[in-house]
């Protein structure tokens, strides 16, 4: 019967679901627990390049041009030479406003230089624009957990960086349980149908919560966010979380796609994990800049 294949299929995807995130949350807790810096950029690296890939993916089945091979060769490129500059066990160099600015330069040359060549008109500045904005949009903004992982002085970097994924990712949960057993009211019906105010408020309070109870459980690791630090941060970080969310729900309704791929079984493409942080990591790291922690 439909209901019943619907409530098996139901149960098919939350299986994937929940399989799928125990195995990735038991590499990033083991990558953690071990500091293993190099393998955390590794995982950043490759699901920032796959989350990018998806982007032009989805603009490609809407119809649209993209350089995606310049795209992704300029994403690896920017992950690569901040390793470099700041994470590399084989000597650093100091990372610059004006060493980033070169790169990007080079990348819009690169964009423009390539239709040039090609010599067509038609669509050059759709494919020009797209590719350009799916590089700011992923991987220049998940740079900033690279940033984050090997900027702060004393080691400190991992704790802070998974401090900020969890009041993210709390968020989310928080959000998604509150909606599904309160919500009523739409936070916008247009760009995310499913999502609420209730959920909202819920997702904002369970952040708050796990942000004072982390630096609480953890008082050596994130002593540096003690006292009403940690309240700033649960409330900011879940704040902007949720404008990531629904940022990436305008791109996806904008292209007509539902998910951004299958890069995971049961939680959907790259693009779908990352989207929150995309937003709430720069933030983050401007906070640590702000306040003298980096």
């Amino acid at each position: 019967m439909p209901g019943e294949n619907a409530v098996l299929e139901g149960y098919k995807m939350f299986g994937w679901r929940l399989l799928s995130s125990l195995v990735l949350w038991s590499i990033v807790i083991a990558l953690v627990v071990l500091r293993y810096t190099q393998g955390v950029f590794f995982l950043i690296a490759v699901v920032g390049i796959a989350a990018q890939k998806e982007f032009y993916l989805s603009q490609r089945a809407a119809g649209r041009t993209v350089f995606l091979k310049t795209g992704l060769l300029a994403g690896a490129l920017l992950f690569v030479a901040t390793y470099i500059a700041v994470g590399s066990p084989y000597g650093r160099f100091p990372i610059t406003f004006t060493g980033e600015a070169v790169l990007i330069l080079l990348v819009i040359l690169g964009a423009l230089t390539r239709r040039v060549f090609e010599a067509k008109i038609e669509g050059a500045t759709e494919a020009m624009a797209l590719t350009l904005f799916g590089f700011f949009y992923v991987p220049y903004l998940l740079n900033y957990a690279i940033k984050i992982l090997f900027c702060v002085p004393g080691g400190a970097g991992i704790p802070l960086l998974a401090f900020a994924v969890a009041i993210t990712k709390l968020t989310d949960i928080g959000a998604y349980i509150s909606g599904k057993l309160l919500g009523r009211h739409k936070l916008s019906p247009l760009i995310s149908p499913k999502k609420t105010w209730e959920g909202l408020v819920g997702g904002v309070l369970v952040a708050l919560v796990a942000s004072v109870g982390l630096v609480k459980w953890f008082p050596q690791a994130l002593a540096s966010l003690a006292g009403v630090h940690a309240w700033i941060l649960g409330l900011v970080l879940s704040g902007v979380s949720v404008i990531g969310d629904l940022g990436e729900s305008v791109v996806k309704r904008d292209a007509h796609v539902k998910d951004s791929g299958s890069f995971i079984p049961g939680i959907g493409g790259a693009l779908d994990l990352v989207d929150s942080l995309l937003f709430s990591l720069p933030v983050f790291y401007g906070y640590l800049v702000l306040t003298g922690r980096v």
